[in-house]
């Protein structure tokens, strides 16, 4: 069995020994999780817990790595892996800032571990902390769909810990609701006259017309957008359009149409960038490169397609209390297609959602104004 340990993680938050951003890195490589497993294995094998010798960090590296399909192209994709590392290394640095104040407040504390020492205040008190501290955007608390994200990801943490035995208290069961009303639901929706002002701004700008340009036009996501090649682009002999191939979220393969008025787009893109516009199913390029030809982090274009949007400080952005992001342009993307006469079921499936609801969500104000009941009545009678 390998000796296998990320206990020194502890020690360097607790110091200060490292930077956070290396401690982040080290714990999103998911090269140690094999020898987690092995040990795992070790201890079934002798009907042992599962995570009898385990440490905090080993067990929030675990929980985040944790293989669970056998298909590789099925498991949490490093996005999803990034998300969750950043918002339960946040509880745990909190966690273990606060070990002096537990060591007075717990009786029988256990050495080398914080989390069997919490109790149910601690989650409370922290989940206060969390909507009160000024962490947010403009140093301001976090919006209420941040912190019901956050919590949401601490509270499956928290109850795969209790249901694996790890602690001792069902402490999931203390973290308070942060579920939006209605109102709170941040409103993510971009109409057709607001798109088109945007792509109007910059019709002489081939690099953000483009990007604009495939946002609106595909409903495909930002990380999609950054991760696809131009060798996946090609002509579909059966319909004479161009279209883009490309897995999406959880392995979900697509296959977008690229209207003329778009592939032309890309293709000015392209030039700019002086790179190929010829088809070629070998090239594994980016699609929309960068300045220095390389693929674009998604994050970088996300912040980069916010930046150029807010540059235009056209009215209706400016009446807006949020930024517009790229997940803006898949409201867009629904809102617009039913507006065009698709049907429910089709625009779930261009969008690659699970869940009809979700869909339902990003149409909830067109479907209202579909069934609005004024309209069965006759205008002339009054």
């Amino acid at each position: 069995m390998q000796d296998f340990s990320l206990v020194h993680i502890g020690t360097e938050v607790r110091e200060r020994k490292e930077d956070f951003n290396k401690i982040f890195s080290l714990m999103l490589d998911s090269k140690y999780y094999d020898a987690l497993e092995e040990r795992n294995e070790h201890h079934q094998r002798k009907n042992d817990d599962m995570f009898s010798d385990f440490t905090d960090e080993e067990m929030i590296y675990y929980y985040v790595h944790q293989r669970k399909h056998i298909r590789k192209d099925r498991e949490r994709k490093e996005n999803t892996k990034t998300e969750y590392l950043r918002i339960l290394l946040q509880f745990y640095q909190y966690a273990v800032e606060s070990d002096s104040f537990l060591r007075q407040d717990v009786e029988d504390y256990i050495e080398k571990t914080i989390f069997k020492n919490l109790r149910p205040w601690h989650i409370r008190n922290y989940q206060t902390y969390l909507s009160t501290a000024l962490l947010g955007k403009s140093r301001k608390p976090y919006s209420p769909a941040t912190l019901d994200a956050k919590m949401t990801i601490l509270k499956s943490f928290m109850k795969w810990l209790h249901e694996m035995k790890y602690i001792q208290y069902p402490l999931y069961k203390e973290i308070l609701s942060t579920s939006l009303s209605e109102q709170e639901v941040p409103n993510r929706d971009l109409y057709y006259h607001e798109v088109k002002q945007l792509l109007d701004y910059y019709k002489d700008h081939p690099i953000n017309y483009g990007l604009l340009t495939m946002l609106a036009m595909t409903g495909l996501r930002v990380q999609e957008i950054a991760k696809a090649s131009w060798g996946d682009v090609y002509l579909d002999s059966l319909s004479g359009h161009y279209r883009l191939r490309g897995v999406g979220k959880g392995g979900k393969k697509f296959d977008k149409l690229l209207h003329p008025s778009l592939y032309e787009r890309i293709l000015s893109f392209r030039e700019r960038r002086h790179v190929s516009t010829a088809l070629n199913s070998s090239d594994q390029g980016p699609l929309f490169p960068t300045k220095d030809g390389g693929y674009y982090q998604y994050k970088n274009l996300s912040n980069y397609i916010v930046r150029i949007i807010q540059r235009t400080e056209l009215p209706f952005i400016k009446e807006r209390t949020g930024r517009i992001t790229p997940h803006y342009f898949r409201h867009f993307y629904a809102i617009y297609s039913r507006q065009q006469g698709a049907d429910i079921f089709l625009i779930q499936k261009e969008l690659g959602h699970s869940d009809r609801k979700t869909t339902e969500r990003y149409l909830e104000k067109v479907l209202q104004r579909e069934h609005e009941i004024g309209l069965l009545w006759k205008e002339q009678d009054f």
